[in-house]
């Protein structure tokens, strides 16, 4: 599954304390994807023989970290290997999260080919946490200079944010942290088409949509703020807002129940999933509705386990036919 449970979380605040502008150069593409060492270590050969190749760079430990995450968690086939990556080097924090992606192979349109490190900044984070921001830069099908901006936080893998992602508020505020100029929409080799999408890829943007912005910015965000007033991450959280915004895409869920209702019968077992899918979803939201969430409630009802695992179904459904 995609990362893109890279999904969408806002750091309220950052303080900026430093910054280390490090940039790398890639081999000769060969259409597999770096590995962090091949990335450090990669240089441009003279041309004359009285001049020696351009020194590169080494990469720090946190920038490895971050091209790890790519080459393993994002584009890695290995499921064990993603696994051991989960369980070893993302943040307890989010780990739960991650946990719901570690079993599935990303789909190729999302993997970020050829990262390159561009640019890290330290910063300190709300809680006073002394952090690391990655700033990485690749290759997608639909976008030649994808970005991916990657939180390191007590030396382990915080969260991702994607240039990618439907909701890109997260990233615009985050890239907004980098002196590396974002590249120009004109050219970013973003590739458009008339044609309608494929059910294929269309049900794949849905699993990311419902991951994104209903389980990450949504459900998780509420489940967690009810049960310790904070944040899935434990930062500040403004509850009004996080339902305001799963109010938003509620309004585009109901778009999406349109479109799998009118998919013909090879997708039936799809619709079947999705039927109960959407309903727990409703169900939720509409809970959410009724008795606002407070901080710290013991005595609320908001229980997530159905929603995750008709999400899980769903997500093996969608993956088998992109794969």
């Amino acid at each position: 599954m995609k990362k893109q449970l890279f999904f969408c979380i806002i750091i309220t605040t950052v303080i900026l304390s430093g910054c280390s502008n490090s940039k790398n150069n890639n081999s000769e593409d060969t259409g597999a994807s770096p590995t962090p060492t091949e990335s450090a270590t990669s240089s441009i050969p003279s041309t004359s023989p009285t001049n020696s190749p351009e020194p590169q760079k080494e990469l720090s430990d946190s920038e490895n970290l971050a091209l790890e995450y790519v080459s393993t968690f994002l584009n890695g086939s290995d499921i064990e290997a993603k696994k051991k990556f989960v369980s070893d080097k993302i943040h307890p924090d989010v780990k739960a999260i991650f946990q719901m992606a570690e079993s599935t192979e990303t789909p190729e349109d999302n993997k970020l080919k050829n990262a390159t490190v561009i640019e890290s900044e330290d910063y300190t984070d709300s809680a006073g946490g002394k952090d690391k921001l990655i700033l990485i830069q690749g290759e997608k099908p639909s976008n030649s200079k994808s970005e991916l901006v990657i939180l390191i936080k007590d030396d382990k893998i915080g969260w991702g944010y994607s240039s990618s992602d439907k909701e890109k508020a997260a990233f615009n505020e985050i890239r907004k942290l980098f002196k590396e100029p974002a590249p120009d929409a004109s050219d970013s080799g973003n590739v458009s088409s008339t044609s309608e999408q494929s059910p294929k890829s269309m049900l794949t943007d849905i699993r990311n949509f419902v991951v994104s912005d209903i389980w990450n910015v949504g459900f998780v965000d509420i489940s967690s703020y009810i049960s310790s007033g904070t944040s899935s991450t434990g930062e500040s959280l403004d509850i009004d807002f996080t339902i305001e915004q799963l109010g938003k895409a509620m309004n585009k869920k109901a778009e999406y129940d349109a479109y799998i209702s009118g998919l013909d019968t090879k997708y039936d077992s799809i619709k079947k999933i999705w039927i109960k899918l959407s309903g727990e979803i409703d169900r939720m939201y509409k809970q959410i509705q009724d008795i606002p969430p407070k901080a710290n409630d013991t005595n609320s009802k908001l229980d997530t386990g159905i929603f995750k695992q008709y999400l899980n179904a769903f997500t093996d459904e969608v993956d088998n036919l992109t794969k």
